[in-house]
């Protein structure tokens, strides 16, 4: 599997799947966690539920936040419950984190010095 671990723009790790890895793909009745990434732009994905305060972080960022049911499907793909996956625009793992704070996700964009498009205060 190919794969861009160790990288600059990879980081962390949720159970086998690390920052840089490309995201396993899962179908989900007629859709599958694969059909947001046609949008070529960063994005968090999280196969569980989402808190509020990483809601919050995301919405502050204007990064899209695509919440999954988790599933046997998930778990058999390497997907962990609630754990955090930022997506890069090239669909590559970004961070894996099996804590889905909204810290992770500030440190990695700091860390980096990636900015992204905010919505007006």
């Amino acid at each position: 599997m190919l794969n861009y671990r160790g990288s600059a723009l990879g980081a962390g790790a949720a159970g086998p799947v690390h920052g840089g890895d490309r995201l396993p793909w899962v179908q989900q009745g007629t859709s599958d966690n694969h059909a947001s990434l046609q949008a070529t732009l960063w994005q968090v994905h999280v196969y569980g539920s989402a808190g509020e305060e990483l809601r919050a972080a995301c919405a502050r960022r204007a990064l899209p936040l695509h919440v999954f049911r988790f599933t046997p499907a998930h778990e058999t793909a390497g997907l962990r419950r609630d754990a955090l996956y930022l997506l890069r625009p090239d669909t590559y793992v970004a961070l894996a984190t099996d804590s889905a704070g909204p810290a992770a996700l500030d440190r990695y964009f700091e860390d980096r010095r990636v900015l992204l498009n905010s919505p007006a205060p």
